[in-house]
């Protein structure tokens, strides 16, 4: 039985994913087809969907690149990394057992 993925978002993650969304939205209702709110809403919308597909689709973080201050702050040395657009990185964990993977965005920068 193949296990089920789920995509799910920290607290501080979702606030800023939903203002990106706002931002996003008034920007399409004000004109604008491509701007920079747009292009990095699709980017991480993709990535989400590519998570789904294969939680370990980044670009998994060797522990001694990891700093104290992240383990403290997200609990784990599990990390994973996709490259967004204009420099941002998505930044994510995984967790769950045989039955259900969660890939647990912890924040985008």
């Amino acid at each position: 039985m193949p296990r089920e993925i789920f995509v799910e978002f920290s607290e501080d993650a979702n606030i800023d994913y939903k203002e990106l969304q706002k931002r996003a939205l008034t920007e399409r209702e004000g004109g604008k087809e491509n701007s920079f709110n747009m292009q990095l809403l699709k980017a991480i919308n993709r990535e989400i969907q590519n998570l789904k597909i294969d939680p370990q689709h980044g670009i998994h973080i060797p522990r001694n690149y990891i700093s104290k201050k992240l383990i403290e702050r997200y609990g784990t040395d599990r990390l994973w990394k996709i490259d967004l657009v204009g420099y941002w990185r998505l930044l994510y964990t995984i967790t769950g057992d045989d039955v259900k993977v969660i890939a647990f965005i912890l924040e985008f920068m």
